[in-house]
């Protein structure tokens, strides 16, 4: 079994309820969204190379041929473990492109889903695989398909097929443009599922700030509904991580 990686990594974790936590990320590519605010999207393409890292926070990689086989990256991930490590993060690009691959990893270490939720019948595939389930939900704002109405009904059936078996939670970015009512149909639709799934909003990194008026007019907003509503930023830019 085989998969094309973008690249392979020791960091820190810097988004939702694990920040802070050490992980190995494996970044996958592809990914059948486009949306406006991507921090990756050298990852949304197919390449003939995976960049690995050495030495943790040393900046230097090696390059491998694409696509990756099962027993090689499972040796990277091995050579980048550390005693605090505690999860392989599977990110993107989007992971769940590559659920058949993810099936067959079989590995020791607890596996950390990073998805924008759009393909629920790939999330079925590896439901019992994933400890800990990170599930975004995209806003109409984000410009992330010509079919949102689409999107936004696979990202709420895969947010309930993997709550029924991992820790689950939702992560959602914040624009500045963003309102109350660009949010209500994801608030909807998670408190439909279970009003206890952890709610992130994450405003975006960029020049444009999102105010904290508005971050807080959010957070009500959604309180009302959900149980566990926090705003989180992505806290690896802030100390200038991978």
């Amino acid at each position: 079994m085989q998969a094309h990686i973008e690249e392979v990594f020791n960091s820190i974790q810097g988004e939702g309820t694990h920040a802070g936590t050490r992980q190995v990320f494996v970044r996958f590519q592809q990914c059948q969204l486009h949306c406006s605010y991507c921090d990756t999207p050298g990852s949304r393409k197919v390449t003939g190379s995976c960049r690995i890292e050495k030495k943790t926070g040393a900046g230097d990689f090696y390059t491998v041929k694409n696509p990756v086989s099962r027993d090689l990256l499972i040796e990277a991930v091995q050579e980048l473990w550390s005693p605090s490590t505690k999860h392989i993060s599977l990110t993107g690009g989007e992971p769940l492109i590559h659920a058949d691959f993810i099936r067959e990893m079989d590995t020791e270490h607890p596996l950390y889903l990073e998805t924008n939720s759009g393909l629920p019948d790939e999330a079925r595939k590896i439901k019992d695989v994933i400890a800990i389930a990170s599930c975004d939900i995209k806003l109409k704002e984000h410009d992330p398909t010509c079919h949102y109405d689409e999107l936004l009904k696979n990202e709420l059936e895969t947010i309930a097929i993997l709550n029924g078996s991992s820790e689950t939670f939702v992560k959602i970015v914040i624009l500045p443009e963003t309102t109350k009512f660009s949010l209500s149909s994801a608030i909807n639709g998670i408190a439909s599922i279970d009003p206890c799934i952890p709610l992130i909003l994450q405003p975006v990194t960029s020049d444009n700030r999102v105010p904290a008026a508005l971050l807080f007019e959010l957070m009500d907003h959604a309180a009302k509904k959900l149980k566990d509503v926090r705003v989180i930023p992505q806290t690896h830019k802030m100390i200038g991580l991978l």
